[in-house]
C-alpha cells in the first residue's frame, strides 16, 4: 500500500520528481486506506460522502501543488479520533491562496471546496516548502 509511517493509522506516499499521474495515484493510495480503516464501507459508522469527500479533497490539495508547488512531495493520510487528516507536503514556501472568482473562468474552486467540506484546513511551512492539510470528520456531528 505504501510506506507506512506509523502502522494502521498514517499512511505517507512520496512521489518521484517527474510526478506523473500523483492526483490519480494520490486518490487511489488514499481510497485504499479509507478502505483499510473501513471508513468507505456501506455498514461504517462513517458520514455517508466520507470517502467520496476525503477524495475530492485530496485530489484538491494534490492539483494545487501541482498547479502551484512545483508537484507534490509526500501524501499522508491519518485516520485520528473522530477525523481523517490529509496532508500534502511541496517543495514551495508560498502560501496558498483562494483565487478570485471571476463569472465565466474556469477554475479558482479548489481551496473554497477544501474550506466547505473540511472542517477544518491549514498550512505549515517549514525550510524545505510546505504542508497543506484538512481534516474531515468521520462521524456526523450531533447537531445533524
Amino acid at each position: 500500500m505504501g510506506a507506512a509511517c506509523d502502522p494502521g493509522r498514517r499512511l505517507c506516499l512520496s512521489f518521484p520528481p517527474e510526478q506523473d499521474a500523483a492526483v490519480r495515484r494520490g486518490r487511489e493510495f488514499t481510497r485504499r486506506a479509507l478502505a483499510e480503516w473501513h471508513l468507505c464501507a456501506p455498514r461504517s459508522r462513517a458520514t455517508p460522502l466520507l470517502a467520496e469527500d476525503v477524495l475530492l479533497v485530496t485530489a484538491e490539495l494534490l492539483a494545487n501543488a501541482c498547479l502551484h508547488g512545483g508537484g507534490p512531495r509526500e501524501l499522508v493520510v491519518e485516520h485520528l479520533p473522530g477525523v481523517v487528516r490529509v496532508a500534502v507536503s511541496d517543495a514551495s514556501p508560498a502560501l496558498p491562496r483562494r483565487r478570485r472568482i471571476e463569472a465565466g473562468q474556469p477554475g479558482g474552486y479548489g481551496l473554497l471546496a477544501v474550506e466547505r467540506i473540511a472542517v477544518c484546513w491549514g498550512t505549515t511551512v517549514d525550510a524545505s516548502g510546505k504542508t497543506v492539510w484538512a481534516e474531515l470528520l468521520t462521524t456526523r456531528p450531533r447537531w445533524c
